[in-house]
């Protein structure tokens, strides 16, 4: 299995309504990513780790969002064999306590066999979620759904206490994934035990960074014009 160097892991995804959806930019930022040092891209369906695949030399993290699904990410064997035919290095997997269409155990089994030097990267929402998973032996735990399942959704991210926990608790390598936006948001992570931290949105989804911006301009104006 090809390792995943410690460091800075870049999420570049692009979801349904987002106001891009030119493949060249997924490849672009990834691109860019690897030119800045990060030691690894995140990717979502095939097509795009494909092109990703072919432009950069950086591992891959393939997965596939299907939300017909509770357990979102990569569900089946039939979406993880997509991207790690595309050119995966890794397959990230729901690894949540939330219903899914097979079992963790049938699903890591036939990834195994089917693709033994492929890594598994489990994302977890808790730790519960990571005691789960951890028998079967995953070999990175990511932090990726804390926030995102029924029972985790009022914690406040990035949830650094988390990683913490998880790198105190289990012998597995720990991903921190999860609305980190600052620098000493990934010092901590980094401090507390991290192995690598995954940053998406605050790069990656810029329409949502000015979105935060044209907030914060609008209330301030109406403010004022009130006054």
């Amino acid at each position: 299995m090809r390792e995943l160097a410690q460091g800075i892991i870049i999420s570049c995804q692009l979801e349904p309504g987002d106001p891009v959806q030119d493949i060249s930019f997924v490849v672009n930022m990834a691109r860019a990513a690897e030119f800045a040092g990060a030691v690894a891209i995140r990717t979502n369906d095939a097509k795009h780790v494909r092109a990703v695949k072919n432009s950069v030399h950086i591992p891959i993290i393939g997965l596939v969002k299907d939300r017909n699904y509770e357990t979102f990410i990569t569900p089946t064997f039939e979406h993880a064999k997509s991207v790690i035919e595309a050119g995966a290095d890794f397959v990230a997997l729901d690894c949540t306590r939330r219903e899914r269409p097979i079992s963790l155990y049938e699903l890591l089994k036939q990834i195994r066999s089917a693709f033994p030097t492929v890594g598994i990267i489990a994302d977890i929402a808790d730790e519960n979620d990571a005691e789960m998973i951890a028998p079967l032996k995953p070999d990175y735990i990511a932090t990726t759904l804390s926030g995102y399942t029924n029972y985790t959704k009022d914690v406040t991210l990035p949830n650094i206490a988390l990683v913490g926990r998880l790198c105190a608790r289990f012998d597995i390598p720990v991903i921190a994934e999860g609305g980190y936006f600052t620098v000493d948001e990934v010092r901590l992570a980094f401090q507390m035990g991290a192995h690598a931290v995954v940053i998406g949105t605050a790069i990656t989804r810029p329409w949502l960074v000015v979105k935060k911006f044209v907030e914060v301009s609008t209330t301030f104006i109406k403010g004022r014009d009130d006054g």
